[in-house]
């Protein structure tokens, strides 16, 4: 019998945490859940805690070390004290109903050739995310993306569209807000990258993954719920977030793609642009916000 568990990645968010936690907790389908403050500058542990079972471990982080760092802590945990063979990653801004982790288990039991599976991303209104699955982006991508102009016509900014004909759709990304990865696969890879804070986890779960020539996929029949960057926004601002955007993607090209010299300098220079267009634009999008409301 497989042993599935989950990890929920808290900050100064535990109401969300809660909402989650009051419904999967009752799935008889997951066998563990940890959840790990990554020091929340509020009373978010302390609540945590109170929440404790002999189903549901609370770990509060030795620092706040960002997304791969925090979801490090439980990953380990679930699989050197629990002996998990599959592992769940979830937002806790996300919702899924309990067959979701059967469908999940049983196509990974199905299909060796995944490491990575997950369902289809939706919003509240039941709509497909444009961001449901990601092209796997490129020193071009991350180029064109610095300027408002160039990140409109970029053509790899797309609208997902999910092939329902196939049981499981490849794809290069799979979001990081709600995915499994199989146990053995994570330690063969050496878990998350915790190289950057924030953004581009993705990208370098799936580079690595490549190199032992593992498949990603999207199973087309299930789907879960996600309110897009709710804790995000409750605690990072426009221009900080750019910067850990860039930060993460400099962390990919330097280590993954190994690019140097010039090309290297010119991203470096473009970040350079995008973060003055962002202080030049954010005053006046402020300004419209309030006339609209």
């Amino acid at each position: 019998m497989t042993k599935r568990g989950v990890v929920i990645l808290n900050y100064n968010d535990a109401d969300t945490v809660f909402n989650l936690m009051g419904v999967i907790s009752n799935y008889k389908a997951i066998d563990q859940i940890v959840i790990v403050d990554n020091c929340s500058t509020d009373d978010s542990y302390i609540r945590l805690k109170e929440f404790e079972s002999d189903k549901c471990k609370v770990i509060e982080s030795d620092k706040n070390g960002g997304y791969s760092y925090g979801n490090n802590i439980g990953l380990k945990y679930l699989v050197e004290e629990c002996k998990c063979d599959y592992l769940f990653v979830a937002n806790p801004d996300v919702s899924f109903k309990e067959n979701v982790i059967d469908r999940i288990v049983e196509c990974f039991e199905e299909n060796k050739e995944y490491a990575v599976l997950s369902g289809v991303m939706t919003n509240v209104n039941g709509e497909v995310f444009r961001n449901a699955f990601i092209p796997m982006p490129t020193y071009k991508d991350d180029i064109l993306n610095c300027t408002i102009i160039t990140r409109l016509i970029n053509k790899r900014i797309h609208k997902a569209k999910i092939d329902y004909s196939k049981k499981i759709m490849n794809v290069d990304i799979v979001p990081g807000s709600f995915f499994s990865i199989r146990a053995n696969v994570l330690v063969e890879i050496g878990y998350l990258d915790e190289g950057t804070f924030l953004f581009c986890e993705e990208r370098f779960l799936r580079a690595r993954l490549n190199s032992k020539g593992y498949l990603s996929g999207i199973i087309t029949d299930i789907s879960y719920l996600h309110l897009h960057s709710v804790s995000l926004k409750k605690s990072v601002k426009e221009m900080q977030t750019l910067r850990y955007l860039q930060k993460a993607q400099l962390h990919y090209h330097t280590n993954y793609t190994k690019i140097k010299g010039f090309k290297m300098g010119f991203l470096k220079f473009m970040f350079k642009y995008a973060q003055f267009e962002t202080y030049i634009l954010h005053p006046i999008k402020t300004l419209v916000r309030k006339v609209a409301n």
